[in-house]
């Protein structure tokens, strides 16, 4: 694995699509000549990101921010200003605020109505 800076730029359609079939970070550096933090960082700055296949459902991204409170952590977010929320979870919270689980990966929150 090369350690020499590669324009990812030119690359950006492969590197969506490489993500889109599941690919990591270290195969498709490995592609580019690149280093992973590179590949990882290029996918942020062009919001490229991972679809975790099983989850359900419609997806709405939001960049949160965690606040450590007594007794746990807050999870700052814009969220409720989003289609997915108003027309999935507003109500549906009103009803059964109890009835919701966090799921949490690597680099993933997601909120999932209970089943």
């Amino acid at each position: 694995m090369g350690s020499r800076r590669v324009a990812l730029k030119p690359h950006a359609d492969k590197i969506r699509r490489w993500v889109e079939e599941g690919r990591g970070d270290e195969w498709i550096a490995q592609e580019l000549n690149t280093t992973p933090s590179s590949v990882q960082s290029f996918r942020s700055r062009n919001s490229i990101y991972r679809r975790d296949p099983v989850r359900r459902g419609e997806l709405s991204e939001h960049r949160a921010v965690l606040r450590e409170i007594e007794g746990g952590i807050l999870i700052e977010t814009d969220a409720a200003g989003s289609e997915v929320f108003e027309q999935r979870w507003r109500e549906y919270l009103k009803r059964s605020p109890a009835e919701v689980h966090l799921v949490i990966t690597r680099d993933r929150i997601y909120v999932e109505k209970a089943h």
